[in-house]
């Protein structure tokens, strides 16, 4: 494509070279992928700089450079154009989806953010429309699906050049609709910031990532830049329960509460009817019509998470042209086969284990709080309800003494460890998190760095009946921890396959009733 007609209109000047002299084949921010006639976007991270990588991509090939740095000098043998811009994340996203064809434009495209919830949202919405027979993609913090395949996600919300590759990629397999996690972020970083969103969902706001936003008005501008970019034909698919829901401010409205007080204004409602350790049964209420479904999850704020999936895939099939009795009868239908994405509840013990084991990805205090509060009615009476948990290291250090309160306040017996601790000394997470348990009772709380050790030591303790949740990093298969070198290396670690390995050597060397088959 000529460098010229990418970047006409937009705010960037050419400092060296003529761009429309130039044509250009590839979009990178990585100088290892750069190619003859690659696009190389100089920008400065949170931990890289880009303009450090520019020679390296020169070498590889590039033939022009996006950067925000007038003074930068190249060698004489250079041949390269140099473009400037100020504001370098959003002319590279617009350059992105320019280059890609406007894939978002092609789509229905729908964002959704907030602190907890995006992940079984967007998982749910994205089943239940493939469900309809729309082929829908997906962007997450678990995976990506193109529509071809299926890979597992680096992050939950990609660069922006990344991100418009993804979506022509939708497009180009016959997608019609995608459905993506929109991190806070990514949104203050400008990475979705050219994308053409039709639906946003918005699922709650609570305390998390204060180490880079500060403070909680901060953090939910971040969130409310999502709703900015809805058109006025657009549909704000809100959390009308939480508070910050006021804040999320663009397109029509589409309210959704668990509390089962707006049915009467047009609003979607849900409530649990029964609730049981393999799921629950849901009455959700629609503007045009009423639905009963039995889910593969349980608690307050998945039943939620249902509702906000089953709005955004109504308000999705109906801008495909599905009728409403159509998409009531699909919707019913794809609910009946839900399944919870990797990591969030997910059930690892068997009905032959004495104890019943989850891993789940809560990993903020209000994330926790309601994981325990939707399991401690399921625990029989007379059991433990366990929680093993831990706290990020080199993140947000103000939510440890508030997720070691959660953790102590709302299970019966609670094992502090590491998370991914990176390159900060485990010890002194877990003594942060401590900070939220009262000094007489600390010794009721059993600490093992080595979350190997905790997983281990939670379920060999837990009798007959009780409830193991292994809480904070649901899906992830490696570790962030402290390398010899000063880096932090990953290494593999799933709480899922740490809990069966236990589990299993539990059932091997328990005694079976005279008369089992072995």
């Amino acid at each position: 494509m000529n460098l010229g007609t990418l970047i006409e209109g937009l705010a960037v000047r050419a400092v060296r070279g003529d761009p429309a002299s130039v044509r250009v084949c590839d979009l990178t921010e990585d100088s290892r992928t750069a190619v003859p006639g690659s696009l190389f976007v100089a920008r400065r991270g949170l931990r890289f700089d880009g303009r450090r990588f520019i020679e390296p991509a020169i070498e590889c090939g590039c033939t022009c450079v996006l950067t925000d740095d007038d003074s930068i000098e190249l060698p004489e043998r250079a041949s390269v154009c140099v473009l400037v811009a100020d504001d370098i994340p959003r002319v590279s996203a617009q350059i992105g989806e320019r280059f890609y064809g406007d894939p978002s434009s092609k789509l229905v495209l729908a964002g959704i953010t907030g602190t907890n919830g995006k992940t079984t949202v967007a998982h749910f919405a994205h089943q239940l429309l493939n469900s309809a027979g729309l082929r829908c993609g997906l962007i997450g913090t678990v995976e990506v699906d193109d529509g071809r395949e299926v890979a597992r996600a680096s992050m939950t919300t990609p660069p922006a050049i990344e991100l418009s590759r993804t979506l022509a990629q939708i497009v180009e397999h016959g997608g019609r609709a995608a459905v993506m996690e929109v991190s806070s972020h990514a949104l203050a970083q400008g990475r979705p910031s050219a994308l053409n969103f039709d639906i946003a969902v918005f699922t709650n706001l609570s305390g998390d990532h204060l180490d880079y936003h500060k403070t909680m008005d901060e953090y939910a501008r971040a969130k409310a830049g999502l709703f900015s970019m809805l058109p006025d034909e657009g549909a704000a698919v809100v959390n009308s329960d939480d508070p910050r829901s006021a804040q999320m401010l663009g397109g029509r409205r589409v309210a959704c509460s668990a509390r089962g007080e707006g049915e009467s204004k047009g609003e979607w409602t849900v409530r649990v009817v029964s609730s049981s350790l393999d799921g629950m049964e849901l009455q959700i209420r629609g503007p045009r019509w009423a639905l009963d479904a039995q889910v593969a999850l349980f608690g307050d704020h998945n039943a939620m998470n249902v509702l906000q999936a089953v709005a955004c895939a109504s308000e999705t099939l109906g801008r495909c042209g599905r009728s409403d009795e159509s998409i009531e009868a699909d919707l019913a239908a794809g609910l009946a086969r839900l399944r919870p994405p990797a990591g969030r509840m997910e059930r690892v013990s068997t009905d032959e284990d004495a104890a019943t084991v989850f891993v789940d990805f809560a990993h903020t205090d209000d994330a926790l709080d309601k994981c325990l509060a939707s399991v401690r009615p399921l625990v029989p009476e007379g059991r433990d309800l366990w929680v093993v948990i831990g706290c990020g290291g080199c993140k947000d250090e103000s939510k440890r003494p508030r997720m070691g309160r959660v953790a102590f306040d709302s299970a019966d017996r609670a094992v502090f460890t590491s998370d991914n601790p990176r390159t900060e000394p485990p010890g002194r997470i877990i003594e942060a998190m401590l900070e939220g348990v009262p000094s007489d009772r600390r010794p009721e709380v059993f600490v093992h760095a080595d979350r190997r050790r905790a997983i281990r030591a939670a379920i060999e303790g837990a009798l007959a009946g009780d409830v193991v949740v292994l809480a904070g990093r649901g899906h992830e298969t490696e570790q962030e921890i402290a390398a010899p070198d000063g880096s932090v290396a990953r290494v593999p670690f799933d709480d899922r396959l740490e809990a069966r390995r236990v589990l299993r050597e539990i059932r091997l060397r328990t005694p079976r009733p005279v008369g089992d088959a072995p």
